[in-house]
Order: structure tokens, then C-alpha cells, then sequence
């Protein structure tokens, strides 16, 4: 299973992805973030579902891309969705016949040269897309039932992009707390409006654990703290 989430900010978006990868029995490392800079654009691509899915897709998007630049997100999306549809018209067949399932979701966000700002869209395995709202401004593929109401709890229009990187960590710890298919290092890749640079970071179970324990710790507080809604008499 995967985890991806992305955030759009009023200053930027936020990407945070995890890095287990299954294959059988065996367990692995490897990056979901796929980022693009040229051009005058920088967007990300993360995906979940099966990977040899995702492999293909990626690379007729990119044979698409070399010779027809996008100058706006919204055809980076489109052309995604193309390559799903090819995938799926050659592959769902015997992918069923296998008893595997055509489950592939994507996300593209950024900005490309002819954006007014960034934004975020979700690719669905039918190649349609949809784009995150200033309502609900976030979108989350694989493992999504652990972490969404963190983003609906803490998610508005006018969300800071501190915050937004904080609102992705914590939809990811509430995944890893309770999901045994999600797991570190997390990947973040950060873009802020207008900058067309694309900002990486890999960050360890380790680095974070202060962080975990301190919302852990919090929302110990925060429930301890709340008013009492039963009564006994003594």
C-alpha cells in the first residue's frame, strides 16, 4: 500500500509521500515523488496502486512531454490521464484475468509557466481528473482512512504553508499509528508560488520522533483538558 498526500496553501503546495514498497514477500525503500523542472515549471507526480501501472504510465507521459511542453498544470493532468487510458486499454484485461485490479491513482501538483499559482490535481484510474478546491484543498491516495479527518480538522482555504507541512506529517502519523503497510523514511517535496523551484526533503523516523511525541503528548492534554460531559455524584 502507499500513502500520498498533497496540500494547496495560499503561498504554495506540499507533497508528502511514504517509501514502502512490497513485492511479495519482500519489503523495500524506494522514492514515490517524481518532480520536473524546466521550461519556466516545476510540478511533482506521486502515484498509488500497482507499480508496473505507474512505470508505464510515467514513461508515456514523459515520451509525450518531450516533444509537447506544458505551459499550464492543467494539461500536465490531462496528459497523464491520457497515458492511464492507453495503459488501461492495453492492460485491464489481463491484469483481471491475474486478479489484479486497475487501481491507479496520481497526483499532479506545482506550477507551470502560464499558472497564475500553484495548484493540485487527482488523477483517477479512469484518467478523468479533478482539481483540489479552495474548500477542500487537499488530496490523499493509497491508505486514506486514517489521516483524512486530520485534513479536514485542520484544512481551510487560507491555511499558512507552515502549517500545511505540519497537516501532512500529522495525516501521515495517524496512517503509520495504525496501519502496518505505510512506513519511513517520508518523502516532501515543497513548491512556493512563483518560485518554479521545487524543494525535496527525506525525513527518518528518527528525525521526527520529537514531533510525534509531542502531538501525542498533546492531544493527551487537549482530551484531558476537555469539559466533563458525564457526571457522577458522589
Amino acid at each position: 500500500m502507499t500513502f500520498c498526500v498533497a496540500i494547496k496553501s495560499k503561498t504554495g503546495v506540499v507533497a508528502l509521500s511514504d517509501t514502502r514498497i512490497s513485492s511479495g514477500l519482500g519489503v523495500s525503500t524506494s522514492k514515490k515523488i517524481k518532480t520536473y523542472q524546466d521550461s519556466g515549471s516545476s510540478f511533482f507526480i506521486m502515484s498509488s496502486g500497482l507499480r508496473s501501472i505507474r512505470d508505464k504510465v510515467i514513461h508515456l507521459f514523459e515520451e509525450e512531454l518531450e516533444t509537447s511542453p506544458c505551459d499550464k498544470l492543467y494539461k500536465v493532468a490531462s496528459m497523464i490521464g491520457k497515458a492511464v487510458k492507453q495503459s488501461r486499454a492495453e492492460d485491464l484485461e489481463p491484469l483481471m484475468q491475474s486478479k489484479f485490479f486497475f487501481d491507479a491513482h496520481f497526483i499532479v501538483g506545482g506550477q507551470c509557466s502560464r499558472d497564475k499559482q500553484s495548484t493540485i490535481f487527482l488523477v483517477f484510474p479512469e484518467g478523468n481528473w479533478v482539481e483540489a478546491s479552495n474548500e477542500s484543498p487537499y488530496t490523499i491516495i493509497g491508505n486514506t482512512g486514517f489521516g483524512k479527518s486530520i485534513l479536514r480538522r485542520l484544512l481551510h482555504e487560507n491555511i499558512s504553508f507552515d502549517l500545511a507541512i505540519k497537516a501532512a506529517y500529522l495525516s501521515f502519523d495517524a496512517t503509520f499509528k495504525n496501519a502496518s503497510d505505510v512506513d519511513f523514511p517520508v518523502d516532501f517535496a515543497l513548491y512556493k508560488n512563483g518560485t518554479f523551484e521545487i524543494q525535496e526533503l527525506r525525513k527518518s523516523e528518527e528525525e521526527l520522533k520529537g514531533t510525534a511525541l509531542k502531538w501525542n503528548q498533546m492531544l493527551i492534554e487537549a482530551a484531558d483538558n476537555l469539559p466533563n460531559f458525564v457526571h457522577f455524584e458522589d
